[in-house]
């Protein structure tokens, strides 16, 4: 049994004791970002402790001041390893704290009857919370409940519990009895229009369309575009433009909120949908680096930039790995101009498929996803094939794959 990490929301009280810990928890992390900062040369964990514990201490109880540390040295680390280093200290806005539990329930324990025990400047409180209906299985199946952190956003306060479930280890294709093998793998398609194309060893189809999903979302990115040209308008009058920022970002966190669900629908009813033990196959789609621009195109990266196919293929395998299901990765080559009945180059005319060979006709997106299937039991067994994304990993590094 593996053990993996997830995060589920809890109901609080608008406590006042509460929101002034996270205003407390705020300013102790404002204080030490400049001294973390360190001149552009940001500190370790442990280094910030040595230099800024003493300053710090005594505002809140010392584990939390060690978790505020922790925190502002990781947002520094992280800064850096997406290789954007700081230009100057950051800015810590968004009221928000920590609250380790784990077994011993350190600044926070949940009981079985949702009483909430948490520490704040006040004390220890104990408040009344609730777990939303649809989360409560799998606050149940919890094996432990590591932390929990408060926000707080348009004036009140929400919980964010992270927790840490047993889930099965995937079972990978065996090289051999390849009747059994080639039924439990299904090929993916992902697409601006049609949102997931799967096809499994037995020929069924899941076939959804995003093309509801791409409509709204275009029409707010002309929206936004539009008021962006107007903000910039203002900005060069030197008039005021918070009613224009409040709209864009309105409509932003929209668009974001759209988006997300989607992608958790589709992700949860493609595994709902697969056989038992099955192998997702999608296919290995490279995305470039920050700094390289190599999509060509002011309008293509537009339109590229409302796909939601990493939410999708993050969702899905989020979902994969609670159900242990086993993913893996293909090449992408010619899947959609390949016949997938006899191997030939087709033509494909938008969703159209046909191949002039052997005169096979078929929805593009289903032919591609045959492909991609088809692609994944030819090469079963032979270590070619790539799961994601600790092996792709280890597979750059050289290390063979489990």
């Amino acid at each position: 049994m593996a053990q993996v990490q997830r995060t589920i929301p809890l109901l609080l009280p608008a406590d006042e004791d509460l929101r002034e810990t996270l205003a407390v928890f705020q300013r102790v992390q404002q204080q030490l970002s400049a001294p973390c900062f360190n001149g552009g040369k940001p500190l370790s964990a442990m280094g910030l402790h040595r230099a800024c514990y003493h300053e710090v201490k005594g505002q809140l109880n010392a584990q939390m001041t060690c978790t505020a540390i922790r925190l502002v040295a990781a947002a520094y680390q992280s800064a850096q390893s997406n290789r954007r280093p700081p230009q100057c200290p950051f800015q810590f806005r968004r009221r928000r704290a920590l609250f380790l539990i784990g077994a011993r329930g350190r600044d926070a324990s949940l009981q079985s009857d949702g009483i909430l025990s948490i520490w704040t400047v006040a004390g220890r409180k104990r408040l009344p919370s609730q777990v939303p209906e649809a989360f409560q299985p799998r606050l149940a199946q919890a094996k432990t409940i590591d932390s929990l952190t408060v926000l707080e956003r348009n004036g009140r306060l929400l919980g964010r519990l992270t927790i840490t479930l047993e889930v099965p280890d995937p079972q990978p294709l065996p090289p051999s009895d390849e009747a059994a093998g080639a039924s439990r793998v299904v090929g993916i398609d992902l697409n601006e229009t049609n949102a997931v194309v799967a096809v499994d060893g037995q020929e069924r189809v899941l076939f959804v369309s995003g093309k509801a999903v791409k409509v709204r979302n275009r029409r707010t990115a002309k929206t936004r575009a539009r008021l962006q040209r107007k903000l910039a308008a203002h900005k060069a009058q030197h008039r005021d433009t918070r009613s224009v920022r409040r709209v864009l970002k309105r409509l932003g966190r929209r668009q974001r909120h759209r988006t997300q669900t989607f992608a958790q629908t589709v992700a949860k009813r493609l595994v709902e949908w697969v056989p038992p033990h099955a192998v997702l196959v999608f296919e290995q789609l490279q995305v470039p680096p920050p700094q390289q621009e190599q999509v060509r195109g002011r309008a293509l990266r537009r339109r590229l930039a409302l796909w939601q196919r990493g939410l999708v293929r993050r969702w899905t395998e989020q979902q994969a790995q609670e159900r242990g299901l086993c993913v893996v990765e293909v090449n992408p080559a010619y899947t959609s101009q390949i016949c997938s009945q006899c191997g030939q180059r087709g033509n494909r005319r938008r969703h159209a498929f046909t191949c002039p060979q052997c005169g096979y006709q078929e929805h593009a997106d289903i032919n591609a996803a045959r492909n991609i299937r088809d692609r994944c039991t030819a090469l079963r067994g032979s270590g070619l094939l790539s799961t994601s994304p600790e092996a792709r990993a280890d597979k750059a590094a050289g290390k063979p794959l489990a």
